[in-house]
């Protein structure tokens, strides 16, 4: 029977070297002007390999202990009674605005054009423009692969390796355990170059605050989801169809 311990501390290298060893694989399957079964086949080697990884993670310490928070909700800040709110306050107003482009694409076509172009001019700028999802069926497998984001990321980043670097070996405090999350989950990205490195970092600040604020790795899944959801509402080719119809304000 392999030792647990020691598969933590495997899967938290994994995790640590993740970006790393999927970056050649990443850039070569949503570079420019890539196949399509280029993008079907980077679309299924992030979701295979997140499940396989959220699998050992749950092997390794069950679902009841990934799901819940490793210290009570809010009882690791200073002067938690202030704090506690006004972290609070802080995140929601980050969240609304990684939803920000599907709340403004839901007043009209003309928010939804400036909202694509936007984010193919982000994608263009990292070098991965055929990561987005372009045709129907294209937004079908999306549809699996933010899922799989949602659960799988938050499982490991943040159910796994704060609990691990905060009560494991390392036995961080659970500041540099945050950070030292915030920091693989960035550099598991380096394929969408520095700057989508730092912005994944921050979106994984802001997912692990929830988390440990909260108690429930639950909100962060469904916030995680929902943000890379989006995308499929967002990057709909607006239908000649309606274009008699007036735009909204």
């Amino acid at each position: 029977m392999p030792n647990p311990d020691l598969i933590a501390d495997l899967l938290a290298g994994v995790l640590a070297l993740l970006g790393v060893a999927t970056y050649h694989f990443e850039r070569w399957a949503y570079r420019a002007g890539a196949a399509a079964s280029r993008k079907f086949l980077g679309y299924a080697e992030v979701t295979l390999l997140l499940w396989t990884l959220t699998a050992t993670a749950v092997w390794t310490y069950g679902w009841e202990r990934l799901l819940e928070s490793p210290v009570a909700s809010g009882s690791w800040l200073p002067a938690p009674a202030i704090t506690g709110p006004l972290s609070a306050v802080v995140l929601a107003g980050f969240f609304l605005l990684t939803l920000l482009p599907l709340v403004q694409s839901l007043r009209g076509r003309r928010w939804r054009r400036a909202y694509q172009a936007a984010i193919r001019r982000v994608f263009a700028e990292t070098g991965v423009p055929g990561m987005i999802p372009n045709d129907p069926a294209e937004r079908a497998a999306w549809i699996g692969v933010s899922l799989t984001a949602g659960v799988c990321e938050e499982v490991l980043f943040r159910g796994f390796l704060i609990r691990f670097l905060h009560g494991g070996a390392l036995d961080l405090p659970l500041a540099g355990a945050l950070a030292g999350s915030c920091l693989c989950f960035g550099l598991a990205h380096v394929y969408l170059g520095l700057k989508g490195v730092l912005r994944t970092a921050i979106t994984g600040f802001g997912f692990g605050l929830l988390y440990l604020l909260s108690g429930s790795l639950v909100p962060c899944i469904v916030l995680h989801a929902l943000m890379d959801l989006q995308m499929v509402y967002v990057m709909r080719p607006i239908s000649e169809e309606t274009a008699g119809i007036p735009e909204a304000v």
